[in-house]
């Protein structure tokens, strides 16, 4: 019954994973305000159709395209103004010209230039790296040679702050990971351990359609603390193993980005 029972559970459970993989999507597709979404997207200097949850959202028919494109063009138009250049110069975000068809190249790139003048230094490369963002190579090899030092400090202290944080991360997952499966092994154990010859018989009147008459008879079945028993305890193993797979991807996921972190600490010159 044990092995049984196993297979049963391990194929509800796919297809379970698999229904709620699809509605998470849904859940997204009909939450997300594409307006302002796509205007993001440009915003960062991408088209629509390079976006991995638009090109989702659009295979489950799930987004609105008149607001993804007033949004999309809402963001080009914000980042397409000469103070705007300025000022992602200024923070070290880049600006994405071939967006801007309408202003003058040539003024735009003047612009960013001053603005460069401020983010490439010894000081801003350090408050930049410390705030965990990353160098995108806007600084001229000249201007590098003051930047980068400030901003190797403190891409170091983020990186070793970020690697502690996500230890403790790790530890504390792993604790809950053994808790839950724990927990789970216990369940399993009971409901392996059911009785299954636990019945209760009581008698019923039946009409025999033979003899014309109303006849006792006596019906036995699985006892109904059994069977109410069996199916609390199906439930709370569906609810802990959902449970086990959220962390061990938690788990999954913390590693994959302590060891990242470690390589990027590693290659810090």
């Amino acid at each position: 019954m044990s092995h049984r029972f196993n297979k049963i559970l391990s194929l509800v459970l796919v297809l379970f994973t698999v229904g709620c993989a699809n509605w998470a999507l849904q859940d997204k597709c009909e939450k997300t305000n594409w307006f302002e979404y796509s205007q993001n997207v440009a915003y960062q200097g991408k088209y629509l159709e390079e976006d991995g949850l638009i090109k989702a959202c659009k295979g489950i028919d799930s987004t609105s395209a008149v607001q993804l494109d007033l949004g999309f063009k809402q963001g080009r138009e914000k980042m397409c103004q000469y103070d705007e250049i300025f000022t992602r110069a200024k923070e070290g975000i880049p600006v994405f010209f071939k967006f801007c068809d309408g202003l003058d190249m040539n003024r735009m790139r003047s612009l960013y230039q001053q603005g460069l003048v401020t983010y490439c230094t010894a000081e801003k490369g350090y408050s930049f790296a410390k705030a965990g963002k990353l160098y995108q190579n806007l600084c001229s090899p000249q201007q590098e040679k003051a930047f980068l030092p400030g901003y190797y400090k403190g891409r170091k202290e983020y990186l070793t702050n970020y690697i502690n944080e996500l230890n403790s991360k790790l530890v504390a997952v792993k604790e809950l990971e053994a808790s839950y499966a724990r927990t789970e092994t216990n369940i399993h154990r009971e409901y392996a351990t059911l009785p299954s010859n636990a019945t209760e018989c009581h008698t019923i009147t039946v009409y025999n359609d033979a003899t014309k008459q109303n006849e006792i008879r006596s019906i036995c079945e699985e006892a109904a603390y059994i069977r109410g028993r069996r199916s609390v305890l199906w439930s709370d193993l569906d609810h802990i193993r959902i449970k086990l797979r959220e962390v061990r991807a938690d788990w999954k996921d913390i590693e994959s980005n302590l060891s990242q972190a470690q390589t990027d600490l590693n290659s810090i010159p």
